[in-house]
């Protein structure tokens, strides 16, 4: 998908990436140090070697900060702006390791299921927001356990519509705020007089 301008919108995709459960043991060391990613695209399942410059994030993929274990609680949010109608979510946990990322599990999100009633559609001009749990595959083991999300999407007319308001807000504001400064000033400014030209109360 590519980058898009404000103007050809659909709305804002918002993912909280709550937690994750039953994720395969990678380290014999210690705990595992897990970071869940996120993206609007196919992503590869191959196992990352660090090389210096890490792959960026970008409008369509993120990822959440690195937390420990095999049922790691991240409780992050992530803001997708979405140009166009999505037909699925592709999410995947890592263990982030010194050598070489190992992928723990990876899954998918169908968004254009019709057996769920389309709630996750984001082709319409409609606010929803729903949790979903995703099961996800690991290579070796098969199951490699659960990814909880909270999904919220915000169309382009409610966003604007709640900017319009906000900025009407932020407007009456200081609009209020300066009066009650020009008043404060003029007070000033008349009991200076009023003392400059021996008037008194």
């Amino acid at each position: 998908m590519a980058a898009s301008s404000s103007a050809r919108l659909k709305g804002i995709l918002s993912v909280t990436v709550l937690k994750a459960n039953d994720l395969i043991k990678s380290d014999f060391i210690g705990e595992n140090d897990c970071y869940a990613v996120i993206s609007l695209e196919p992503l590869a399942v191959q196992s990352k070697v660090k090389a210096g410059n890490q792959s960026k994030q970008t409008e369509t993929r993120q990822k959440t900060q690195i937390r420990d274990g095999c049922h790691p609680i991240f409780n992050e949010k992530l803001l997708f702006p979405v140009a166009q109608e999505l037909e699925a979510l592709y999410v995947q946990v890592w263990d982030s390791d010194i050598g070489k990322d190992d992928l723990l599990a990876y899954g998918t999100l169908s968004l254009l299921d019709n057996s769920q009633g389309g709630e996750f559609n984001t082709n319409l001009n409609k606010e929803w927001l729903h949790t979903a749990t995703i099961s996800m595959d690991n290579e070796k083991r098969g199951h490699g356990g659960t990814l909880e999300l909270v999904l919220h999407f915000i169309p382009e007319t409610v966003a604007a519509y709640m900017s319009k308001k906000f900025n009407a807000a932020q407007a009456d504001m200081k609009k209020k705020l300066t009066e009650q400064i020009v008043a404060k000033m003029t007070d000033v400014a008349t009991d200076q007089i009023r003392g400059y030209i021996g008037i008194g109360d």
